[in-house]
């Protein structure tokens, strides 16, 4: 009972902490204080528990490091005008009918070559919204779309930190989780582009799409030189080539458009890669500042914060007992039943997905047989369902960056699609055990791995 009491008590701290305007961070401060606390109840030395913190914490050193450089990354495709140059083609593509269709699919793209949702939101997203706005669509229609799409790729792009971190704590490969997960999301995605062109044929403003180019010609060299970096991002990933020298590869080729196409100056650099781009034209404030080193402090904090929880967990034997219940939800239905049910109370208790994706991996450990079984449920369920809760900071943040209402998470298809759809492909697997090993299993991203009735015998 006293687990249970503490870990109510996280939660209850969680709410008010949050209520009252304290960062993530410092709630997540008071928490890791608590659990140590709890150590110190069982017995355990502060020795003892610092190691404990610090195993966790070490697990996602690579995830840490992969940040910084997003951090950097994210700056210097605005200062070489590479985002500048994919919004002011992509924005070519809308029309009033199929607004929220293209909102959707843009959305998703810059969030497959950016890897977050933070990013995809604020420069793509900015744009679709403005367009919105101008064409007379309805803001939580438009922002559902955005938030859906913005998902998309934190979810399955290989230069996104959640795919890294669950990579890291399932000891799965990340390339391999990649390709599944772009298998399994296959439907829901098609499924939610059906839905954005149906409502958005049926709610379609009547107004004229702004001309964004014009703004950014103004302010950049958008000559398709400056694609480079996002092409290399692709063509890497392609080639399954190590995420960190993707990136690096990526980010040394936006510094030296930087330097020799928009005339950024070599002594710059440094302040561009910690602190963010900023544009002169208060035209294109809202649309393009940002990135640096510096918006990643934070994540990186929550990120090494979150993992320490992690480490004491394990330690103290703080979740056993409801690894317990999990795994007879597990066993009674389906793993992704157990791994669903446990994402959406941590993603409702823990307001942050790296949080609530670590708290569902401590819980949900003992249900599937391989670490890659595991990773594609965790993708599949509270990484996209920690968005769908409006007080976290991957849904409230986002809504924030584009002005969008809270009911947009009632818009945001995909979010729902991919874990129902997943209950599906998962209740077909218990039913019929040759499934994963079928043509269609396959070409669904299932495999061996994923029938975790396969492993109970050895484990008994």
């Amino acid at each position: 009972m006293v687990e249970y009491g503490v870990l109510g008590a996280f939660a209850v701290m969680l709410v008010v902490t949050m209520g009252v305007g304290m960062p993530l961070w410092g709630s997540l401060l008071l928490g890791l204080a608590l659990f140590v606390g709890y150590g110190l109840y069982r017995g355990y030395t502060l020795g003892e528990l610092g190691r404990m913190a610090l195993s966790g914490t070490r697990t996602i050193g690579g995830v840490l490091s992969l940040l910084v450089i997003i951090g950097m990354i994210t700056a210097a495709w605005r200062a070489a005008g590479t985002i500048p140059a994919i919004v002011c083609l992509s924005a070519r593509l809308v029309s009033p009918r199929l607004y929220l269709l293209v909102a959707f699919l843009l959305c998703s793209g810059m969030s497959m070559l950016m890897g977050t949702s933070f990013g995809a939101s604020a420069t793509m997203g900015v744009i679709c919204m403005s367009i919105a706005r101008a064409m007379g669509v309805d803001p939580a229609l438009a922002g559902g779309a955005i938030l859906a799409g913005a998902y998309c790729g934190d979810r399955c792009s290989p230069m996104s930190s959640s795919a890294s971190v669950v990579a890291t704590i399932t000891d799965s490969d990340l390339f391999d989780n990649v390709d599944r997960m772009i298998r399994t999301g296959a439907v829901p995605f098609v499924a939610s582009c059906g839905l954005y062109a149906v409502v958005g044929s049926l709610t379609a403003g009547s107004g004229m799409v702004p001309d964004v180019a014009q703004a950014f010609v103004r302010v950049f060299d958008l000559s398709p030189v400056v694609l480079l970096p996002a092409v290399a991002v692709v063509v890497l990933s392609l080639c399954k080539v190590d995420v960190h020298k993707t990136m690096l590869v990526s980010l040394a080729l936006a510094l030296a458009i930087c330097v020799g196409v928009q005339g950024v100056a070599v002594r710059d650099l440094p302040a561009l890669l910690w602190g963010g781009f900023r544009v002169a034209d208060p035209e294109l404030t809202h649309m393009i500042d940002g990135g640096g080193i510096v918006t990643m402090v934070e994540i990186v904090a929550i990120i090494a914060i979150a993992a320490s929880y992690a480490g004491l967990f394990e330690g103290t034997g703080l979740i056993a007992g409801m690894r317990g219940v999990v795994n007879g939800v597990s066993h009674r239905y389906t793993p992704f039943v157990g791994v669903l049910a446990t994402s959406v109370c941590t993603s409702i208790i823990s307001c942050e997905q790296t949080l609530a994706v670590m708290l569902t991996q401590q819980l949900c450990g003992e249900v599937e047989g391989t670490g890659s079984a595991l990773a594609l449920d965790l993708e599949n369920s509270v990484v996209v369902v920690s968005a769908l809760a409006p007080w976290s900071i991957g849904c409230a943040a986002i809504l924030s960056f584009v002005s969008a209402p809270a009911t947009s998470v009632l818009w945001a298809f995909l979010l729902y699609l991919i874990p129902l759809w997943t209950l599906v492909l998962s209740w077909r697997e218990r039913t019929d055990p040759a499934f994963v090993d079928s043509a269609a299993g396959h070409l669904m991203g299932l495999g061996a791995h994923d029938d975790a009735r396969r492993f109970r015998p050895a484990e008994a």
